[in-house]
């Protein structure tokens, strides 16, 4: 299977940024790592969940959603305990 980012979504582009940078970060703060690979988690899911056609929503909701909720948690444990 093949999965792309398409270069014309601006919010997927950043959040694969944020990802890709979290990766990074992580080696020298694991705290903003996190922080960034849950943000772009959020985003990621979010934007996934808003424009999938009707005919999946109920799959799409059950499988983005969890990724929005465990990239919030991440922000909130990297920000919490902090």
């Amino acid at each position: 299977m093949i999965i792309s980012i398409p270069l014309n979504s601006l919010p997927l582009l950043i959040a694969a940024a944020l990802i890709a940078l979290g990766f990074i970060i992580y080696v020298f703060s694991a705290r903003i790592g996190v922080a960034c690979i849950g943000a772009g988690s959020v985003i990621m899911g979010a934007v996934v969940v808003l424009e999938l056609p009707s005919d999946f929503m109920l799959q799409g909701i059950v499988l983005f959603g969890v990724t929005v909720i465990v990239g919030a948690w991440m922000v909130y444990v990297a920000v919490v305990n902090g």
